[in-house]
């Protein structure tokens, strides 16, 4: 977070960048950078939790006692994403107060509760989507250079700190495919734009859409 709004504060040369505001209806950057890089980390932490997780167990040769427990290998798999994401969190809010002591972040956290009611919206997604990542570590055997690639990649065609406008139209389509996309969108347009609840049908729908979607997906793959 910090080098991005270093970074930015260093290409503007103000806290206000008015190209922004023409793409994206708010030219706050900070708030910009600062929403989406709390709700991709919440999904890298889902996502790459239940890989490195599971492949530490595989190092460590304790896979198949732990896989031999009474109980099914997903809450085994939910465990190790929701305990990644119990320290995300702590992050996210060390994050929060920093950004607002320091570079005078201005967010509606009046809005929160709907924030976190698109992020729960989310997360089921999220966590098919680390189904399927634990399932192909686990038969490859090789976690480091696979989820660097998908981070750079998710990196790029996420908008954690750019508009997706400025994307070319073909990585764009590819965006859409992802459903971080429309939580980091929700949140921004909640916390920043001050919408409401019924303004975010157009981003909820799809959600839904991908959590079913990704969780059977998961599943199978896993």
């Amino acid at each position: 977070v910090l080098s991005s709004i270093i970074y930015s504060k260093a290409l503007v040369g103000s806290s206000y960048s008015a190209y922004l505001a023409s793409l994206a209806n708010t030219g706050d950057y900070v708030s910009f950078i600062v929403v989406g890089m709390i709700v991709s980390s919440f999904a890298f932490s889902t996502l790459w939790g239940m890989s490195y997780a599971l492949r530490g167990e595989q190092w460590s040769g304790t896979l198949e006692t732990t896989f031999l427990a009474p109980c099914s290998r997903f809450s085994i798999l939910l465990g190790k994403a929701f305990s990644s994401m119990l320290t995300t969190s702590l992050w996210v809010v060390l994050q929060l107060i920093l950004s607002t002591l320091v570079f005078n972040l201005r967010v509606r956290f009046i809005n929160l509760p709907i924030a976190l009611f698109l992020l729960l919206m989310a997360l089921p997604s999220f966590l098919g989507i680390g189904f399927s990542l634990a399932g192909i570590v686990l038969e490859f055997k090789e976690h480091n250079a696979f989820v660097n690639f998908l981070t750079a990649l998710f990196s790029l065609l996420l908008p954690i700190s750019y508009p997706l406008v400025v994307l070319p139209p073909f990585l764009r389509y590819f965006s859409y495919l992802l459903p971080p996309t429309y939580a980091i969108e929700g949140m921004r347009n909640v916390l920043i734009l001050d919408s409401g609840l019924s303004d975010l049908v157009n981003l909820i729908l799809p959600l839904l859409f991908f959590d079913v979607f990704w969780l059977l997906l998961g599943s199978v793959v896993f």
